[in-house]
């Protein structure tokens, strides 16, 4: 994905603002056609939902998750865009509240511009970590307690208190399914959770996802043949080495987004303090992963046309 993610920093951003308003706007006047209205009472909001995603959009985009920092930005020199910007906690509520509308909102974009193409069947796996708190802090956090929260980062060997976001992404590096799962449940335990509605798939992770019992789950139920790297230590099973070359060269795929996830949208560090939040902050930030593969090509083709005189 060269080049995606820079109109984040070279463009202006009212044209950037402005075009994830329309494609969200249109998603989920979409999706409200298809399902009928989100909110069931009371008129609706001067502020509409549309808005409240695409301010948390530019939050986490550009302000990496600092709210307060996003929202006097946008009041101090947007206020033309978003008029009825309503007050700090105001807006917190309102975007905890959309979480799972942020990923409808991404699933239906992904279907419709037909980012991963209908007879595309292989994906790649792999988990990430999400901090919710320094683990020094663990013992005094609100939003989550317990042991099972507490996992091993195997790039720098270091334990982190959070979740997990596992993920599969098409060869194109778009994210296709992605959950949060507790940072002390083993990758491969979560597997057939995060597939459990995909069918005829070839799914290739690292030797994490190890599990012949949810191998054979997924293969018999699903028609999913996942391909997990074998264990240097394992007598049988080992695969050939031209194979076991491409397997690792195609994964290089999955590290490159999962590192553009971290450096460019923070999905590491949410900076969330409730569950919602947490939920909310992740949706948002794997939205605007996925907006980069229609803004990009679109903003630099208008970037590039002509000017003709009068």
């Amino acid at each position: 994905m060269t080049g995606l993610t820079d109109f984040i920093t070279e463009g202006q951003w009212e044209d950037v603002i402005s075009e994830w308003f329309v494609l969200i706007d249109d998603a989920y006047q979409a999706l409200e056609r298809r399902y009928r209205a989100w909110r069931q009472r009371g008129p609706r909001p001067r502020f509409a939902d549309s808005e409240v995603l695409t301010v948390g959009l530019l939050i986490d985009t550009w302000f990496d998750g600092h709210e307060a920092k996003g929202l006097a930005f946008v009041r101090q020199y947007h206020r033309p865009l978003f008029p009825h910007l309503p007050t700090n906690g105001q807006f917190n509520t309102r975007r905890r509240s959309l979480g799972l509308v942020a990923e409808q909102i991404r699933r239906c974009l992904l279907n419709s511009a037909e980012l991963i193409a209908p007879d595309e069947h292989l994906r790649l796996i792999d988990s990430l970590p999400v901090r919710v708190c320094q683990y020094g802090r663990a013992a005094r956090c609100r939003t989550i307690s317990g042991p099972e929260y507490v996992g091993l980062n195997s790039v720098n060997k270091t334990r982190f208190f959070g979740f997990r976001l596992q993920a599969t992404i098409s060869p194109n590096q778009v994210v296709d399914d992605w959950m949060l799962a507790p940072a002390a449940r083993k990758d491969g335990k979560t597997t057939s959770a995060l597939l459990e509605d995909r069918v005829d798939l070839r799914v290739f992770g690292d030797n994490a996802y190890h599990d012949p019992g949810a191998a054979q789950v997924l293969a018999l139920r699903h028609n999913v043949r996942l391909w997990a790297v074998p264990r240097k230590d394992a007598r049988f099973g080992q695969w050939p080495t031209e194979f076991k070359r491409w397997v690792k060269r195609l994964r290089l795929r999955i590290e490159t987004a999962f590192s553009v996830l971290t450096t460019v949208f923070h999905l590491d560090t949410p900076r969330a303090r409730s569950r919602d939040g947490l939920i909310a902050r992740t949706a948002t930030r794997v939205l605007a992963y996925t907006l980069c593969f229609l803004t990009a090509p679109r903003f630099v083709h208008a970037q590039l046309q002509p000017i003709t005189p009068n």
